[in-house]
């Protein structure tokens, strides 16, 4: 809830609109992210101010500078969040959107009152509902995930180690580091945990990793030898390979965590045109009977 809050503090009314926002409505059960990502009909990525994915329901809150900069910022936004120093979720439809005008020629009264009235219309939508609110921690530990025994699907699962992802497949790898395994001997499925490429951040790792913002392709590419990495991924047995993918993710909450993703494939034709490796996803859900 604080990292939720923390990313609007450099923006006083905003962070005062939602803050009382969230007070007045008082449920706890009730999940909301700032500035969540999503994904507009002409498919350009934009931010919410705040967002509630249990409603599908998002708040605009109109300061001074969105009148002249809202367009600019809409459009940088695939920018910044190339920069951004982990890739989070993005929602891949349009939410219902309920506006705010908090520019300085509003009063504090004409503020809260504006305020009142969209809490009131959550509140509305909440009644509305046809099963309870439930707010559910995705990070859990491979013990619990295979103890609910269900399939897991994109973006559903998060382990917070490698070794939970490890013991999630009943590889028992006790504190390890190893980002890349064999789901068994001779199994042409591996399990890969890899960390993406932060633009801002120097990586100590000879990999760069990247995902694209709907999570289908996935480029792996290194910083020396790029030729004989692309070709050593062209010859089998490694290209008739299978990943079951857990890229790290900083969750809403702020924490880091492996995230489920979905099983890809070797893409051969795109490696060799971009000598990067190329996976493309086969598939947004796994069955814990590959475990066995």
């Amino acid at each position: 809830m604080l990292h939720q809050f923390r990313r609007t503090w450099n923006k006083k009314s905003e962070n005062y609109c939602i803050e009382r926002i969230y007070n007045k409505i008082d449920n706890p059960d009730l999940k909301f992210v700032t500035q969540q990502m999503f994904r507009r009909k002409e498919n350009k990525i934009a931010l919410a101010d705040l967002y509630f994915p249990q409603l599908n329901l998002s708040v605009e809150i109109d300061e001074d500078h969105h009148k002249t900069q809202e367009e600019l910022d809409k459009e940088r936004t695939a920018d910044i969040l190339k920069k951004m120093r982990s890739l989070e979720n993005v929602v891949e439809f349009e939410p219902e959107e309920l506006r705010i005008n908090a520019e300085f020629s509003q009063t504090l009264e004409s503020l809260n009152a504006q305020i009142d009235k969209v809490v009131e219309l959550i509140k509305e939508r909440i009644n509305k509902l046809t099963k309870p609110l439930e707010w559910e921690d995705i990070i859990k530990t491979a013990d619990q995930v295979k103890a609910e025994g269900k399939d897991i699907f994109d973006g559903k699962i998060a382990l917070r180690t490698i070794q939970e992802v490890s013991e999630l497949f009943d590889k028992g790898y006790h504190g390890t580091q190893r980002c890349y395994f064999e789901k068994s001997k001779g199994s042409n499925i591996w399990i890969w945990c890899p960390k993406l490429k932060l633009e801002d951040v120097i990586q100590r790792v000879p990999y760069n990793n990247e995902i694209s913002l709907d999570g289908n392709t996935i480029y792996e590419s290194t910083k020396e030898n790029a030729n004989e990495f692309v070709e050593a991924v062209l010859q089998k047995p490694e290209a008739d390979q299978k990943r079951i993918v857990f890229p790290y993710y900083k969750m809403e909450s702020g924490e880091m965590a492996y995230v489920f993703k979905g099983i890809y494939v070797l893409d051969s034709e795109k490696t060799r045109e971009i000598q990067k490796r190329v996976w493309v996803r086969e598939s947004k859900c796994i069955s814990l009977n590959l475990s066995k």
